[in-house]
């Protein structure tokens, strides 16, 4: 029973309509994405918010819980919200970053994606290391962007990057 506890507080869960969804452990690309994807949203937004990997944000409506891999909530809606709020903001981040992993329920991603869309968020980043593209989210549709392309969105002018530098660190030397 107490080891049932232990385990069942350190995973990370979402809550996606209610149910509990296990926050997959990242592996080496998924956690290589997640953290050039941090670097570009912190570069790229200067002093406009705020930049951070598995923040969890629990909406308003009490029954979702989502933590994305990388989220940018403005400061124009954080400073607003009190400290505890600004821990766990009662709506999505202003941008979304979500990682796939091989191991993802496309249905649950899915669904993640329109909560984040209908809860604040601008924009939402559904990006695949294996195919190294990204799936760009806003409230008028999607786009699927892949190196080559450079990422640039009308509601986030700030935010233009290289698609494939999100996918640089995948590389080892000597890979073909």
């Amino acid at each position: 029973m107490l080891l049932d506890v232990l385990l069942s507080d350190a995973m990370e869960n979402e809550l996606v309509d209610g149910l509990r969804c296990r926050k997959v452990s990242p592996k080496r690309k998924h956690g290589a994405v997640q953290l050039t994807l941090s670097a570009i949203l912190r570069r790229c937004c200067g002093a406009r918010g705020k930049v951070a990997s598995e923040w969890r944000c629990v909406l308003e409506s009490g029954v979702d819980e989502l933590i994305p891999d990388v989220a940018f909530f403005s400061y124009e809606r954080l400073l607003p919200l009190s400290e505890d709020d600004r821990d766990e903001p009662p709506f999505a981040p202003d941008i979304a970053v979500e990682v796939r992993s091989p191991s993802d329920n496309a249905a649950v991603l899915r669904r993640k994606i329109d909560l984040h869309l209908t809860h604040g968020a601008l924009l939402v980043l559904d990006v695949d290391p294996q195919t190294r593209t990204i799936l760009a989210h806003d409230r008028a549709g999607s786009r699927r962007l892949r190196c080559g392309e450079r990422f640039s969105l009308d509601e986030v002018p700030w935010l233009e990057f290289d698609i494939a530098e999100a996918f640089e660190d995948l590389d080892m030397p000597g890979d073909a």
